[in-house]
């Protein structure tokens, strides 16, 4: 009798409900912590005088320890089994958090960062393989569509409480917020998780290919987070690409030879799954890119405070709680596209209108958007998921898990630095369009200007600096105008992203087997 079957026996069916609600505490603790964060960075920038270079290292160490740390895992599993493992990796997360929390340097709080974003990464396939276990095959959906809120849901919830702890105390609070959390889930892992199933020797970690493909995305990361700073044909930005490429060789072709491989490349040759991966790196990129933009958009145009911003988002928190169990369901029975299509679509259409935004946009309008986007987000990962893991042989769900994961997760960062470079260049390019056209010949332009010096007079400035403030005033009305069409410019590209989904989409469909 296996450890999951004394269990059952133990707890009966409710057992199946007891590891869900373990699972989920820690998978929605962790992901908090992704975007709670994110909400304090400019304060944290503030209280350590750190660069812009120095910030990016906060969000690309995060996202390179998540993103290889999702491998690792089924190595963590398999050795200790998912007990100690998950409970460790959660015990290990609250000391990053004091860390962070309690940091009186840059170096340490950009540590505490790394170490949060390797736990997240390591915790996440646990939780979907102790889901899996205790979920027979035709409920699977249930369990994948579960997982996936506990994805979405923290990335909501952390903006709000995030928002309201800086406001109302400190950055430091954020990091606090979530080790309570922590402890729960550690105390019902011990009670309901199942301890190592074998007795013999632990299998030998593949180190080599664990650190070659952490300095490779590490890199990759760092050359597409800076490209635009320090110019993409600058000896950094080609030297980290050029060693990302070299590690990347590397650890494909040590995988391939290794005994013990971090990651076994026979994965891919099932089409289902392969198809399901790269419809999840796409979907990944897209979904990461709008929470960056949109939170962005509010606060640097529409000048929401932190409480503010964060309340946009509750609508789609209601929207993701209602769905995904009817996901879930539906997962079960009905080819993937019969879900994920529509999603897909209702995603485009939020994305499109978020395309028009400017200062004149309203709260209610974004929050519309963001419940549509929410459809989006409870019809997609769920079936996909499920049906490209149910395209793996058992013996390789715990690296597909891995693998499906890294994807999700790599496809996000990818999203975030293609986008953040984006915005770069199009401000650019729309701050070069608006200031060749303010000049004499300019009839919209004078006819402004004289309002702006009409306005400036108005409030007693002398005659000798009107025109000069108006003249300024105006400068910088354009700039919010290169700032508004450049947030356009990249929910346009999202758009294109999302309609990119939709082809590996069908594919999978097709090619998992079932129908």
């Amino acid at each position: 009798m296996s450890q999951v079957e004394r269990l059952f026996e133990r707890y009966g069916p409710k057992y199946k409900w007891l590891v869900t609600l373990t699972v989920l505490l820690g998978l929605v603790a962790l992901g908090m912590s992704i975007t709670i964060v994110n909400v304090a960075t400019p304060f944290i920038k503030g209280a350590f005088g750190m660069s812009a270079d120095q910030v990016q290292w906060l969000s690309t160490g995060f996202l390179a320890a998540t993103t290889v740390a999702l491998l690792v895992s089924p190595w963590l599993s398999s050795a200790f089994g998912q007990r100690a493992t998950y409970m460790g990796l959660l015990t290990v997360f609250i000391g990053a958090s004091f860390l962070g929390g309690l940091a009186t340097s840059m170096g340490a709080i950009i540590a505490a960062r790394v170490i949060q974003g390797a736990m997240t990464g390591l915790v996440r396939p646990v939780a979907l393989e102790a889901l899996f276990t205790v979920y027979p095959a035709n409920q699977r959906g249930m369990a994948t569509a579960m997982y996936g809120m506990s994805l979405g849901l923290p990335l909501t919830m952390a903006t709000v409480i995030g928002g309201w702890l800086v406001d109302t105390y400190n950055w430091r609070y954020v990091f606090f917020i979530v080790p309570p959390i922590c402890v729960a889930a550690i105390i019902m892992g011990y009670f309901f998780l199942p301890p190592r199933e074998a007795s013999g020797p632990r299998p030998p970690f593949d180190w080599l290919g664990a650190g070659a493909l952490f300095v490779a995305i590490f890199s990759l990361l760092a050359a597409l987070s800076n490209g635009q700073r320090w110019g993409w044909g600058s000896d950094g930005v080609v030297g980290l690409l050029s060693l990302a490429a070299l590690l990347g060789v590397v650890f494909i072709a040590w995988e391939k030879h290794v005994e013990r491989p971090l990651l076994d490349l026979a994965i891919f040759g099932h089409k289902g799954f392969l198809m399901g991966t790269f419809a999840l790196f796409l979907f990944g990129g897209s979904f990461y890119a709008i929470m960056y933009l949109l939170p962005q958009f509010v606060q640097a145009i529409l000048h929401y405070d932190p409480v503010k911003a964060g309340v946009l988002f509750t609508p789609s928190t209601l929207v993701l709680a209602i769905l995904v169990p009817l996901v879930g369901k539906l997962s079960d029975r009905w080819p993937p596209h019969y879900l994920t299509l529509p999603g897909l679509a209702f995603a485009l259409v939020a994305v499109y209108r978020m395309s028009s935004v400017d200062w004149h946009t309203s709260f209610e309008s974004l929050a519309i958007s963001m419940a549509l986007l929410s459809v989006g987000m409870a019809a997609f990962p769920p079936p996909t998921l499920s049906r490209a893991i149910a395209a793996l042989p058992q013996n390789l769900i715990g690296y597909g898990s891995g693998a499906i994961n890294f994807a999700l997760q790599l496809g996000g960062a990818f999203g975030t630095a293609a986008l953040v470079t984006l915005m770069d260049q199009r401000t650019l390019f729309h701050s070069d369009q608006l200031t060749t056209g303010l000049n004499a010949g300019n009839s919209t332009a004078m006819h402004a200007l004289a309002q702006l010096q009409s306005a400036v007079a108005q409030v007693g400035t002398t005659p000798v600096y009107q025109h000069a403030a108006a003249a300024r005033l105006l400068g910088q009305l354009d700039q919010t105008w290169a700032q508004t069409f450049a947030y356009q410019d990249g929910f346009l590209a999202i758009v294109a992203s999302l309609v990119l989904v939709v082809l590996p989409s069908c594919l999978l469909s097709r090619w998992s087997g079932r129908h």
